[in-house]
């Protein structure tokens, strides 16, 4: 499936089942092009997700400077789209903040990339997102408006990640994040991490209270200090139950697809 355009959902979950009968997670490469900036050009490439199979996917993305393939600890940023900061100017996160930090980083110390997901809200989606921040005008910080309104803490999924590394033939990397979840979740699925490179923001009034609840809550490291926590504050196991550890259910994960020409990477 070759080009800019967007198949239905329904299209595309054929094209992924047929190809690949019962598949769990599968990313497709669609294009590459060339994106002049303002801070620089970047090398943008356009890919296609599921995680279920095919009946629902996501477009990743991946920002790009030099020649990143095949190499070994390459600064990586894993970024979660963020509608209302990167679109609308929001002051109440740090998130655009972070992008144009990982942006400028790679163009300095290059080759590296930023890999970009659509996962608004730690996976919420933005509606949800827009009501949890309802609730927190009434005086819950952003922990508990996601519980009051019945959903997780954090819901992020990251096999895109693991599978687009490996499309690129990148052995390991070096990580742009505050978040020892992210870590601890990229490790799992098989992505070697080397190192982190911070990735904080400087508190503002609209922000303060969000990046200590992050701090105090989320196990965010808002230093540059040593890195001591293990990234299991969050538990959630897709079937409806945000707070209590549990294992994500799924069909077993025999050996990796071949790279098939580097279009269609994952797992069976």
């Amino acid at each position: 499936m070759q080009g800019l355009g967007t198949p239905l959902p329904n299209q595309h979950s054929e094209v992924v089942q047929e190809s690949l009968p019962g598949t769990y997670d599968v990313t497709e490469f669609v294009a590459e092009t060339l994106l002049p900036t303002r801070t620089g050009k970047y090398r943008l490439r356009g890919y296609r997700h599921t995680f279920d199979g095919g009946r629902t996917y996501t477009e990743p993305s991946v920002i790009m400077t030099g020649r990143p393939e095949n190499g070994s600890e390459i600064p990586v940023r894993v970024h979660d789209a963020c509608f209302t900061s990167e679109v609308l100017g929001s002051l109440k996160c740090d998130c655009a903040g972070q992008l144009q930090m990982a942006m400028g980083y790679i163009q300095e110390n290059g080759p590296g990339l930023i890999i970009y997901l659509q996962q608004e809200g730690r996976g919420i989606g933005l509606a949800n997102k827009i009501a949890a921040y309802a609730l927190q005008e009434e005086g819950l910080d952003t922990v508990d408006a996601n519980r009051a309104l019945g959903l997780p803490d954090d819901c992020r999924e990251y096999s895109s990640v693991r599978n687009i590394l490996q499309n690129l033939g990148i052995r390991s990397i070096r990580l742009m994040t505050n978040n020892p979840r992210k870590i601890k979740v990229l490790e799992e699925l098989g992505v070697v991490v080397t190192a982190r490179i911070p990735c904080i923001m400087k508190a503002q009034e609209h922000n303060m209270g969000y990046l200590a609840t992050k701090q105090a809550r989320m196990s965010h490291w808002m230093d540059d200090g040593p890195d001591s926590l293990d990234g299991s504050y969050c538990f959630w196991n897709h079937d409806g139950e945000p707070l209590k550890p549990s294992v994500l259910k799924g069909p077993p994960t025999p050996p990796q697809l071949p790279n098939s020409n580097g279009k269609l990477i994952g797992r069976p």
